[in-house]
């Protein structure tokens, strides 16, 4: 029949679909990997076709624009630039629309550490939408929410990675006035499921349930890839790539199978700005670098230069070029590459102790990098 089952693994898991169905008979199941794919009731199928109207991988060509502009940026609030990745832009949008009475929705974990997108509306609340999430995060039915305050004539921000933002504005057919979205540089994602089994396993080697976790705090040793976690009485930082998940994720071998062929990893972007680490501004622009994180922010639309101009009081920001922005950002080039080992890596995952045979290797160069005092690092990057 023709409806969503077609598009197979092309599938980007933003549950548009699901969400658009007149009939209610599109469903999201989880697969052996623990990634979400659509699974269509046919009895109940009227072959509207809607689910492919409001689909982004049948709809790629929706809401894409060359950036006009890129800064970089660096917050002004030391608290929470520190909570955030990098340079803190996202957050800064977040900061700007609720304080203009509007609604964000973001990814944020749950009581469990589970990665849902959610909607925030009071600033107490935006610390839930800091900082990197490195795992899939559950839309739910946040397009079905978007769409409501839309209608309400309330100004939303959205923020996701591209296909998510791509999936948005097939679900709403378009852009509206009062939406601004934020797209994440986005390498892939792994699924929701390695995670779990990874805080299962940090659970049995740290004897006591992780309640806290970072995936690029800067506490220890500032702006780069080091990761917190917390449980009740103890807490842990490691350097990403010396972990069993974040090598992993680092290398992009767990990643779900359209990140490799996806549509959006190039500079012809699908929301208003786009947000990631500005990693070349140490030698772009060394006087404006910091220890604390500096974000890179590509003004892709005329709505994304308003809200950046609304915005940019929260910071300190200096002009760059397309070309600064794109230094070590391989993903606004081309998708990432698909590993051999991705054939295997799910293999076993439903095993006990999958994460105990996960390799992380020597990695000598890491292991050296994640001893050197942080100055030094920031001071080699500048030469």
């Amino acid at each position: 029949m023709e409806n969503i089952s077609k598009i197979k693994e092309r599938c980007v898991g933003c549950k548009s679909c699901e969400q658009c169905c007149p009939k209610q008979c599109i469903s999201m199941v989880i697969n052996k990997e623990g990634f979400w794919y659509p699974y269509v009731d046919e009895k109940q199928c009227i072959e509207c076709k809607l689910c492919l109207k409001k689909c982004p991988v049948e709809n790629t060509n929706q809401h894409r624009s060359q950036p006009k502009q890129v800064w970089a940026w660096k917050n002004k609030n030391s608290t929470d630039i520190m909570r955030s990745a990098s340079g803190g832009a996202a957050d800064s949008a977040a900061k700007l629309i609720i304080q203009r009475g509007g609604i964000v929705f973001g990814a944020a974990y749950d009581e469990e550490l589970i990665v849902n997108h959610i909607e925030v509306t009071e600033d107490k609340d935006r610390y839930k939408l800091q900082s990197s999430k490195y795992v899939q995060s559950d839309p739910k039915e946040s397009y079905s929410k978007v769409k409501q305050h839309l209608s309400q004539g309330k100004i939303v921000l959205y923020t996701g990675t591209p296909c998510q933002i791509g999936g948005l504005y097939a679900f709403l057919g378009g852009d509206h006035e009062n939406l601004y979205t934020v797209d994440l540089i986005c390498h892939g994602v792994p699924s929701p499921k390695f995670f779990k089994k990874y805080l299962q396993y940090l659970r049995d080697q740290l004897g006591e349930r992780v309640i806290y976790y970072n995936f690029r705090s800067k506490e220890k040793r500032g702006w780069g890839t080091q990761y917190l976690l917390k449980t009740k009485t103890k807490t842990k930082t490691k350097t990403l790539s010396l972990d069993r998940y974040g090598k992993h994720f680092m290398d992009g071998d767990c990643y779900r199978e359209c990140c490799y062929q996806c549509n959006y990893a190039n500079t012809n972007r699908v929301a208003d700005l786009t947000v990631g680490d500005f990693w070349g501004i140490a030698r772009s622009h060394p006087n404006f670098n910091s220890p604390q994180g500096i974000s890179s922010v590509f003004i892709n639309t005329d709505k994304g230069e308003k809200l950046f101009d609304m915005m940019k009081s929260l910071a300190e920001v200096e002009k760059a070029t397309l070309e600064e922005g794109l230094i070590k950002q391989h993903n606004l080039v081309c998708p990432s590459n698909r590993p051999l080992e991705r054939n295997t890596f799910y293999n076993g995952i439903d095993e006990p102790f999958f994460l105990n045979h996960i390799k992380i290797g020597l990695q000598f160069k890491v292991r050296l990098k994640s001893i050197l005092p942080n100055q030094l690092i920031q001071k080699i990057k500048s030469i």
